[in-house]
């Protein structure tokens, strides 16, 4: 049995709805590292049990966080599982892992907003110190002018 995440299955789904059935194939052997007739046999099972394409996998994910931010966490595993076909396990850990992607990516995305805020701010403040620059662009300079001495005479 081939482990394939629902996300990969969704790839294979697309490529057999748009008739690129080889590339399927392809997709499932270069994430599973599993066999041809493996790859080819998990595809053909995935296309009998075929039922309706996803449109767009990005859209769905959208639908499902709509769903869950008024709060509906199961009625959002059903609309994931009726609209993959997946398993009721299946469509439950996906929901689940996109709940926790899109809380801890929000977290990093505040976080680095804070964290560029704060480089621009302190970059205003280094600006309305012209000594200050100078030094530090002399000190530059002086650090090159040693470095370049040294490389010099050590040839």
């Amino acid at each position: 049995m081939i482990n394939v995440s629902p996300e990969l299955q969704q790839e294979a789904q697309l490529l057999i709805a748009n008739n690129q059935k080889i590339l399927a194939v392809k997709l499932i052997i270069d994430h599973t590292r599993c066999g041809l007739k493996e790859a080819k046999d998990y595809i053909d099972g995935l296309q009998a049990g075929f039922q309706k394409p996803l449109s767009n996998p990005v859209h769905l994910d959208e639908q499902v966080l709509a769903i869950l931010s008024q709060g509906n966490k199961l009625a959002a595993i059903k609309h994931y599982k009726d609209a993959t076909g997946l398993g009721l396990a299946e469509s439950k850990d996906y929901v689940e892992k996109l709940m926790q992607y899109k809380v801890s990516g929000n977290i990093a995305q505040q976080s680095r907003d804070t964290d560029i805020q704060n480089l621009i701010s302190n970059s205003t403040i280094n600006s309305q110190n012209p000594l200050k620059r100078f030094l530090i662009k002399l000190l530059i300079i002086l650090l090159v002018a040693i470095a370049l001495t040294y490389l010099m005479f050590k040839i």
